[in-house]
């Protein structure tokens, strides 16, 4: 790769490493529209990540204004020109396949995600955030949260699997509300109904989300956040039976490559002398 080649990877999505987590950095101009160019860096941090154990927590984020704004207008206005409508359907349906791909491998990360949203988050960036584990949001009245789809397309939001990730976030009910209404929501509306789980001041959000994520690192490292998001997101597809089977499962293989040894040790040089 050249420095040319760098510099340009470099614009449009940067990777940048701190104490035990990476954060993503999209700065695809405008908007970071869901487009082929994008997901292909997202599959590759996606592939990197997985591939390396000293990373516990990833923070997604953007460095324009906008977290994503969904699918590239622009793409697909020069699709039709080119192929019509039937031709644009045949490609869209490819590019989303790949996204809903995506966004179930995020799921499956053997890393926390946190969605560090400070800006709008609308139609395929509301379906990449939902994907992530955790969201931070702004707490900007102008920010929006939406799934327009239905009032531009006359279709539910599923290019990223959008209507199974709201549906298991925000329960059926409010899911379809949000996905049947399509009008955008603020922050204070998004917290309130569980679509984002923090909201911190404008140009704060993604600090706090790298301090989050080195904090989880330190403490539960890549073995315990594993086991964690497998027994949340797994354990609860499952009967509470086998979610229990589970659950000890992953507890105690945990206990016994993770962290826990070190942490007893620690926590009886310092409380030990009061239980004598």
């Amino acid at each position: 790769m050249t420095d040319g080649d760098a510099a340009a990877e470099r614009a449009t999505f940067e990777v940048v490493s701190g104490d035990g987590y990476q954060t993503w950095l999209m700065r695809q101009s405008p908007v970071n529209a869901i487009n082929p160019e994008l997901l292909a860096h997202i599959d590759a941090a996606i592939r990197a990540v997985s591939a390396d154990d000293s990373v516990a927590a990833v923070v997604l984020a953007s460095d324009l204004r906008v977290f994503s704004a969904g699918a590239d207008a622009a793409w697909m206005a020069r699709t039709v020109k080119e192929h019509g409508s039937t031709g644009l359907l045949e490609m869209f349906n490819e590019t989303m396949d790949e996204f809903r791909r995506l966004c179930h491998e995020l799921r499956r990360l053997p890393a926390l995600v946190i969605a560090a949203i400070d800006g709008h988050a609308l139609a395929g960036g509301l379906e990449l955030a939902a994907a992530c584990d955790l969201r931070f949001s702004t707490d900007h009245a102008k920010v929006q949260f939406g799934a327009p789809e239905m009032d531009l397309f006359g279709a539910m939001p599923s290019g990223g699997g959008g209507a199974q990730f709201l549906a298991r976030l925000l329960g059926p009910s409010r899911a379809l509300d949000l996905i049947l209404d399509a009008k955008p929501i603020p922050p204070s509306r998004a917290l309130e109904i569980g679509l984002v789980d923090r909201v911190y001041p404008a140009g704060t959000v993604r600090q706090q989300a790298e301090s989050f994520a080195a904090e989880v690192a330190n403490k539960a490292g890549r073995i315990g956040v594993t086991a964690a998001k497998r027994a949340i997101f797994g354990g609860h597809e499952l009967p509470l039976g086998p979610a229990l089977d589970l659950d000890r499962s992953l507890h105690w293989d945990a206990m016994r490559r993770g962290n826990f040894l070190p942490g007893v040790d620690a926590f009886v040089a310092k409380f030990g002398r009061s239980a004598s």
